[in-house]
């Protein structure tokens, strides 16, 4: 643990602010820890995980299952982070006491271990082979960037990649870049995990293995920049990547390089599409990333789409529930974080909610069928698409 980090597990005051924030002109309190909102008692809020640290430090507390509970029961959103009166990070405290978790126990509580092996074994959190990264492509005309020089490389992450329901965000931005004219091609069956959730779960060695391989394979295409379609792989790459090595290429979430062809007019959105919508932003999109405005600058961009926004949004979004192994190793908190949201969603009024990430359209789409009550899901690729075909 760094000595910021230390410094930071004994200056926080414990005021629980990290949990919740008052909404502008409303005379109520948002909350936004789904952890602490779900369980209620301090432990599971950011300042309840800088005790956990100070007890791991102090051996005062042994990594048991009691602590696996308290401590993988959250999605390390960043609320408390965003939240903190004094500008610290509970969010980091927090996977640093993983960190911790996994060096004395050897690996995160229940499936979560399947995560890290499977990223060192199979080179993706699914226990797929390595021909399934590929089989959304199939019928493509697609450049293999290792083989052709392109400008820029589509890194289509393991969930776009192998997850059935999911690949459309990997066809939609092929199409896209395809309509803009962009020079670009993918890995295919190169790619290997970004290694965000290995990162999240502790496992700093797998997550520290794939991304190495990744940055020099990267490094070594000659491209401009790397765009990807998954909020997570984004995150990692640009916030954690260059801590590891010097990226000679830019990285990109599509929805910001999407945000950047609409307004040089490489796409020109003209069927009128009458939809209202509002819009989940993923934390690691939003509060790890701060991409706000792009994603809200391209719905404005749909003729006949309104934007109406939940009161929790932008740095105060609440989390779809899926992150950081929650949805595999508690799915039941997970589904309950995303219910919650979709609540919210529904009680504005609009016909759909729209979001930029695959694991959180995920994690939404369960949650939308387990609430028995129908509402549309889209990835804001898909409206792109409409207005434009």
């Amino acid at each position: 643990m760094t000595l910021s980090l230390e410094m930071l597990m004994y200056t926080c005051v414990r005021c629980k602010i990290c949990t919740a924030n008052l909404h502008p002109g409303e005379e109520e309190f948002l909350k936004l820890c789904p952890a602490f909102t779900r369980y209620g008692y301090f432990a599971y809020s950011g300042g309840g995980k800088c005790y956990l640290a100070q007890g791991l430090l102090e051996e005062a507390l042994e990594p048991d299952e009691d602590m696996a509970e308290v401590l993988y029961h959250c999605t390390l959103c960043k609320t408390c982070a965003e939240q903190c009166a004094t500008d610290q990070d509970p969010t980091s405290i927090a996977r640093e006491v993983r960190n911790e978790f996994v060096r004395r126990t050897g690996a995160p509580p229940g499936d979560g271990k399947v995560i890290v092996k499977s990223t060192i074994n199979y080179r993706n959190p699914y226990q797929q082979p390595k021909a399934m990264r590929y089989r959304w492509a199939k019928g493509l005309d697609i450049k293999d960037a290792s083989k052709e020089q392109v400008d820029t490389l589509y890194y289509v992450g393991c969930t776009a990649a192998m997850i059935p329901e999911r690949t459309h965000f990997a066809l939609n931005t092929v199409k896209l870049l395809d309509a803009a004219g962009c020079r670009f091609g993918t890995l295919g069956r190169k790619e290997v995990c970004c290694g965000s959730t290995s990162f999240n779960l502790g496992g700093q060695d797998a997550f520290r293995e794939v991304a190495s391989e990744n940055i020099d394979m990267i490094n070594g295409l000659g491209v401009e920049r790397v765009v990807t379609s998954c909020a997570g792989c984004y995150s990692i790459m640009k916030n954690e990547y260059p801590k590891l090595k010097r990226l000679n290429f830019e990285v990109f979430h599509f929805v910001e390089y999407l945000d950047e062809l609409i307004r040089d007019g490489k796409l020109e959105l003209t069927k009128k599409l009458d939809l209202e919508v509002t819009y989940h932003d993923p934390c690691h999109l939003g509060r790890y990333c701060e991409l706000y405005d792009a994603p809200r600058r391209i719905i404005e961009a749909l003729s006949g789409v309104e934007l109406v926004e939940m009161p929790r949004n932008r740095e105060n979004s609440w989390c779809c529930g899926a992150g950081a192994g929650v949805k595999t190793i508690y799915p039941d908190f997970a589904l309950w974080t995303s219910e919650e949201r979709i609540g919210e969603a529904r009680e504005t009024g609009a016909e759909a909610l729209v979001t930029a990430c695959p694991f959180c359209e995920g994690n939404l789409a369960d949650g939308i069928a387990a609430s028995g009550e129908g509402m549309d899901l889209y990835d804001i690729t898909d409206l792109v698409l409409m207005a434009l075909e």
